[in-house]
């Protein structure tokens, strides 16, 4: 059996993915058709050749310099195709697609294994986005509804194409309401977190200062200034605290930070307890503390064994939480211990590799499927929700409840309608000082 792992690298999961494979005694190969600045693999020469065009296609500036690449880009995908197709058995695939997600046809077609997994912004839908919202539909005070109403139609029909051809789907139910079919609960699998071996990288235990490390992707859609306001806050109130933010570094600058530090903030407004740098910091046996309104729904999504004991809470009370961790030194080490042994124990990469085993031999659990009629948590992520109510009321205004693209699961469809009409004050901002 030959497993491909594609197409491109998200916090490094795949990555981790693969090496857990190998330690299991299989072989996978990973070919990623474009390029993660934040984690880089060595790649065959034409998937290097691949990355290249792709870049240049992305960011080639002119129009014309954007279309000579294109027909290079395409042939050397297709040259690629071909030579995957012939060699490999399995393919475990995300966000980056070969042609539109056309080729999956012709993975079925050869009778090729198609896990494809979910890990946020590609099933998401984009109007319940932070990340797309504030960085590309409201551009200086103008709302884009046309531009976002065209990226969720194309959505949608890549998600219905990814159903029609995959074998098995993995994703996050807050993430998945484009979903008709049953699919893998995300956290049933985990984040492969490395191989247990990690040790506790103590701080300085001498000095009082405690450090707290943020360290975003994307700041707005994290809640990059309301956190570092809360930070200041306590500042303001006495508690010896240091901020640390790090943003647009390598990986390994992160990790060699996680080791230096007390606490790890990752998000705001998150959707999931523990994602790729919540999984570092814990491997560190550091506390990790997330927010987000999914928090309030995790525990009638999954079973309590599989939610890592992180420290998982609705956006208004995380300075409240992080104000208990930065004046309860036991508490942070109880913590840190708790999600240390969490990820050892259940997300190890020969872990969720074993698991993945399971999904390519059909040895699957049943509580392992999540039925899209029992999706609960609409309330979006990376942005305040009272804003996100706004703008999706405004896109629906505008193209109607149609544009929700919700036709195929009309349960869920009157969730967000009743979502959106709901009148409730979450969290006021703040400025940063």
């Amino acid at each position: 059996m030959r497993i491909y792992i594609g197409n491109v690298e998200i916090a490094g999961y795949f990555t981790k993915l693969r090496d857990g494979f190998e330690k299991e005694g299989i072989r996978a190969d990973l070919w990623f058709l474009s390029k993660n600045k934040y984690y880089q693999n060595r790649m065959p020469f034409l998937v290097s050749v691949n990355q290249w065009l792709f870049d240049r296609f992305k960011k080639g500036g002119s129009s014309l310099n954007r279309w000579l690449t294109l027909p290079f880009l395409l042939l050397t995908k297709a040259v690629i195709f071909v030579w995957v197709l012939a060699r490999y058995d399995v393919f475990i695939l995300n966000s980056h697609a070969y042609f539109n997600f056309h080729e999956l046809a012709v993975l079925k077609y050869f009778r090729k294994k198609i896990i494809f997994v979910c890990l946020g912004t590609e099933s998401r839908p984009l109007y319940m986005s932070g990340n797309s919202i504030l960085t590309k539909y409201v551009n200086e005070g103008q709302l884009k509804y046309g531009v976002c109403y065209e990226d969720v139609k194309r959505q949608k029909e890549e998600i219905e194409r990814i159903e029609r051809y995959a074998d098995i789907m993995i994703n996050h139910p807050p993430t998945a309401l484009f979903h008709s079919k049953p699919f893998i609960a995300w956290m049933h699998i985990g984040f492969p977190s490395g191989n247990g071996e990690g040790a506790a990288l103590n701080s300085n235990e001498r000095s009082r200062l405690v450090k707290i490390l943020h360290a975003p992707s994307l700041a707005l859609s994290k809640g990059s200034a309301e956190i570092e306001a809360m930070v200041n806050n306590l500042k303001e109130q006495g508690y010896p605290v240091e901020f640390v933010r790090l943003e647009n570094v390598p990986n390994h600058k992160v990790l060699e930070t996680i080791r230096e530090v007390d606490i790890v903030v990752d998000e705001l407004y998150a959707d999931i307890p523990l994602g790729g740098l919540g999984t570092e910091a814990a491997v560190a046996h550091k506390p990790v503390l997330s927010a987000g309104y999914y928090s309030g729904c995790v525990h009638s999504d999954y079973p309590a064994e599989v939610i890592p004991p992180s420290v998982f809470c609705q956006p208004e009370f995380l300075e409240q939480e992080l104000l208990s961790l930065v004046v309860d030194r036991n508490k942070r080490f109880e913590i840190g211990e708790a999600s240390a042994q969490f990820v050892k124990n259940n997300w190890n990469n020969r872990e969720v590799a074993r698991k993945f085993m399971c999904l390519i031999n059909g040895d699957i659990p049943a509580n392992w499927y999540f039925e899209p009629e029992k999706i609960n948590c609409i309330h979006g992520y990376g942005m305040q929700e009272d804003k996100l109510k706004k703008f999706i009321f405004g896109y629906i205004e505008k193209y109607g409840a149609e544009a929700l693209f919700l036709e195929h699961n009309p349960v869920l469809k009157s969730k967000v309608l009743d979502f959106v009409h709901e009148k409730r004050f979450v969290l006021s901002e703040r400025k940063v000082s």
